[in-house]
């Protein structure tokens, strides 16, 4: 069961990031930095008035006894922003197509790091799931003729947080909250500074135009929330093949809502990812019938704690 809702929620935040273009559709033209810093802000506020109206209280002496999770934590903030600067610019200059090409190539690297750093073991379904997803990667960067820099760079950072947060053992809503914490104070600068020079979108907005800035922050923080919680519970290698969900919902919201040019390459290797997804997703069918199929069914075990 815990393995399910791990999965269940991972793919989830998937379909949710996969949608997210339809709400930057409605967010007016703003300096990316200060929708960065918004979505830093309001997330910071957001999450601290739900631990106030939930009683919930920071672990702060467990976090002093624990440094190296504590620097995991602090660590995840920068990287997760370095994955959102480079999202947002991709969703407010129209590339919506760019985004699916590098979230296209994140689980690969998400299974690479499962293999490499958690010494997880691939089942038969996963070994084939992952060699059609590379005949479809082979294919573009064949058909393209060079290698997608942006996109790999993109897709390697996303996978590195997470890892990191494969190796945080604290919930995801005390890490979100830290991670937001620590990039309070830049965000907090940026929209002083741009308030000071008269480019503040925020002040010289409607309250339409602040309430679609303040919204950046639960309309993220809920995706991120559940792909936290569903890393903590499922294999790494399992969350790598599900977030082929995300550019596959980016790429279809690209040709059939913003209406932008179809890429017939992109569509062969769609193909190639979606079989290998329906390949992977074949003992956990089997799993929820109650059927033995090591080494998936097995239960984790618990997050050991740091020494």
């Amino acid at each position: 069961m815990k393995n399910g809702l791990g999965t269940g929620s991972a793919a989830l935040s998937f379909v949710l990031w996969g949608l997210l273009p339809l709400y930057y559709q409605f967010m007016p033209e703003v300096n990316m930095w200060e929708l960065l810093s918004h979505r830093v802000l309001w997330s910071v506020v957001l999450l601290g008035a739900l631990f106030l109206l939930l009683g919930v209280r920071i672990p702060w002496p467990r976090l002093r006894s624990e440094p190296r999770q504590l620097g995991l934590i602090l660590l995840a903030g920068p990287v997760m922003s370095i994955s959102w600067c480079m999202f947002t610019w991709c969703l407010t200059t129209g590339q919506v197509l760019a985004t699916s090409l590098a979230f296209f190539m994140t689980p690969l690297f998400n299974i690479a790091f499962a293999v490499i750093f958690l010494k997880e073991r691939l089942t038969v379904q996963k070994h084939l799931a992952v060699a059609l997803a590379l005949a479809g990667l082979a294919y573009m960067l064949f058909s393209y003729g060079e290698l997608p820099w942006f996109s790999l760079i993109m897709g390697a950072n996303f996978a590195l947080y997470g890892l990191l947060k494969k190796k945080v053992h604290y919930g995801p809503s005390t890490s979100l909250y830290l991670e937001s914490l620590v990039q309070l104070p830049l965000a907090l600068l940026v929209i002083g500074w741009l308030g000071w020079q008269g480019n503040s979108t925020f002040l010289a907005g409607d309250w339409a135009d602040r309430l679609l800035l303040m919204g950046s922050a639960p309309a993220t923080l809920l995706p991120v929330g559940l792909f936290c919680y569903g890393m903590l519970r499922t294999r790494m290698s399992t969350v790598g093949l599900l977030q082929y969900i995300e550019p596959s919902l980016a790429f279809l919201l690209a040709l059939f809502w913003f209406g932008e040019s179809p890429d017939p390459v992109k569509s062969v290797g769609f193909a190639f990812v979606w079989a290998g997804l329906l390949v992977s997703l074949l003992p956990l069918h089997r799993l929820r019938q109650g059927k033995a199929f090591p080494p998936e069914a097995a239960p984790l075990p618990e997050a050991p704690q740091d020494r």
